[in-house]
């Protein structure tokens, strides 16, 4: 089985660069054309369910994805982004000015940091792997599924699969749109061969 995880398409906090978590934000123009080149390229895949988050930004996303597919979106709340809890709209000065100690931490060990008045990273990255092995459970091994997801979901079921630490998770980086691919065999193998548009683990050339 094949899945393609995109990240959602940008909002108008993702382009004031502010901390966007829970917070129920739509798609910007922006982020609505990204979703559209997204579904230009995956529109002669054969894909068999699309699946996003509750949050607007990733339901949206699906949607323009499912179109060229006639696919209806499902809907798997435990994709859904980290809360932020007291951090949710800020943008990074503020969070700086505001949150300097907890800022300092999470910037050497996040995996089980809370967030004020949020959640746990570890405790997200495991809803989020629950969630996909439930989307799993649902589908013959040779199908192609996209979930539409967001940044931490998506860099927690990366980092299990790769085995790598959550409090490395800064070694993924996911642009608005960006897209992973993962495959999972009949004996519940996974891997990942590509993450944010690039293939992984880099070709040789590539980092010639």
């Amino acid at each position: 089985m094949q899945i393609v995880l995109v990240r959602h398409g940008a909002t108008d906090w993702n382009l004031e660069h502010r901390c966007q978590g829970s917070s129920d934000r739509d798609l910007s123009e922006v982020g609505v054309r990204q979703a559209e080149d997204i579904a230009a390229r995956l529109r002669t895949e054969n894909v068999c369910a699309i699946y996003a988050s509750d949050l607007k930004r990733a339901r949206r996303t699906a949607e323009v994805i499912g179109q060229p597919h006639h696919l209806p979106v499902i809907i798997e709340e435990r994709i859904r982004e980290l809360d932020h809890g007291k951090l949710e709209g800020l943008t990074f000065t503020e969070i700086k000015e505001n949150f300097g100690e907890f800022l300092t931490r999470w910037r050497t060990e996040p995996a089980e940091l809370q967030v004020p008045g949020g959640e746990r990273l570890i405790d997200v990255a495991e809803r989020a792997w629950s969630g996909l092995n439930q989307i799993v459970e649902r589908h013959a091994s040779s199908e192609s599924i996209v979930v539409v997801s967001h940044n931490f979901p998506i860099v927690g079921i990366v980092c299990r699969i790769t085995g790598t630490h959550l409090n490395d998770y800064r070694n993924f980086h996911l642009d608005p749109c960006g897209i992973s691919r993962l495959h999972c065999n009949g004996n519940g193998e996974w891997h990942v061969t590509h993450v944010n548009n690039q293939q992984y683990p880099a070709h040789p050339d590539m980092l010639a």
